[in-house]
């Protein structure tokens, strides 16, 4: 007779960090037919390039999809090498820039590392410190009463990876240029400018020409804010050839789809079009400002397609996120750190912007 076999019990076999572990947390996601009003999460409020449908019937036309595609996503990596003045081979494009934080993550990070960054800043980090399991510890950098990074602190903060978003998330904050780069210059290990946001400010912001004589400099995009791709999970991550080959190493096989190569390369290349959303969402953006102030928020200067608003005196913020829920609108609401007493609102369509306002009004008046 055989013994009796003893019942399997999974988290018998899970590894013992992960019972303790906090999973990043998403903006809710209702269902994509119903009539919510989407202000939670900065997804672009306008479709992307109109030039994808016929870029996806060729592929399909010519019958693609029945083999593998290109490895390193080549195309896409000229394209973008090309308008920064780089070797191909310094852009790894990802699923997703999460993605590309994550082989960043898996490549550098190991036990008893430290990871900083100021605080608030992308939630995400402190996340990929716990996920990867090697006893690394997450020192976050309170930032200063006007929102911006304590740069002085930063300074002489010593750990091996520097982590910001450039604009801040959830600020909207842009910092000027000489102090990201003095960041770089005195911190001693590598520093991760993530800019998934930089196309809603001035041209001249990014980290990416700084690369070429900052060695321990990456930068991070997405295509999901600007280019209004955020279903579909198209990132990269440059930074010198060496540092790239080491990251290059941690990727999956074929780790970005060929269709979702295609509509990435055609997004990026419709310049025209990409250039006349992005300007609509820049003047919703004052336009939304300017209103929300008139009702007593005060609103730092956005430099991103979302709004971090503290409701005049009287106004409790999770209040407010719970009643514009309630009629099927939806902002954020963080509750913890200097965050609680803030609402973040993206920018959505003038029709959407005209109405989460009039109904703030109708709830804070």
């Amino acid at each position: 007779m055989e013994p009796i076999k003893k019942q399997f019990d999974p988290k018998e076999f899970v590894r013992k960090e992960l019972p303790s572990f906090s999973p990043y947390t998403p903006g809710e996601q209702p269902g994509l037919s119903t009539s919510t009003i989407k202000l939670n999460t900065n997804e672009n409020p306008y479709p992307p390039s109109p030039k994808i449908k016929k870029a996806l019937e060729d592929v399909i036309e010519k019958g693609l999809l029945r083999k593998y595609p290109n490895y390193h996503s080549r195309k896409l990596q000229e394209l973008i090498a090309k308008d920064y003045d780089l070797d191909p081979n310094q852009i790894l494009v990802t699923n997703g820039s999460d993605e590309a934080l994550r082989l960043l993550f898996q490549t550098f990070v190991g036990p008893g590392d430290v990871v900083v960054a100021p605080d608030p800043t992308y939630s995400y980090y402190p996340v990929l410190t716990e996920q990867m399991m090697v006893g690394a510890r997450y020192k976050a950098i309170p930032v200063l009463a006007n929102l911006h990074f304590d740069i002085e602190t930063l300074c002489k903060t010593e750990g091996k990876l520097l982590c910001f978003a450039h604009p801040n998330a959830p600020t909207g904050i842009e910092e000027p240029k000489q102090n990201l780069l003095k960041l770089v210059r005195s911190f001693p290990g590598f520093v991760l400018s993530d800019e998934a946001y930089i196309d809603f400010t001035d041209e001249g912001a990014s980290l990416i020409p700084e690369i070429k004589t900052n060695p321990n400099l990456l930068v991070s995009r997405t295509f999901s804010k600007s280019y209004a791709l955020a279903g579909l999970r198209v990132g990269y991550l440059i930074g010198s050839l060496e540092t790239i080959d080491w990251v290059r190493k941690m990727k999956d096989s074929y780790n970005v789809g060929i269709l979702d190569q295609v509509i990435a390369e055609t997004s990026y290349t419709d310049k025209e079009y990409f250039l006349e959303k992005r300007k609509l969402v820049i003047a919703e953006r004052s336009r939304l400002k300017t209103n929300l102030e008139s009702l007593g928020f005060t609103i730092p200067e956005s430099s991103t397609n979302f709004l971090f608003c503290k409701p005049k005196p009287g106004v409790f913020p999770e209040q407010l996120y719970l009643s514009l829920k309630d009629k099927n609108i939806l902002i954020r609401y963080f509750s913890y750190g200097i965050c609680k007493d803030y609402i973040r609102i993206t920018i959505g369509t003038k029709e959407e912007n005209d109405l989460v306002f009039q109904t703030i009004q109708t709830l804070v008046e």
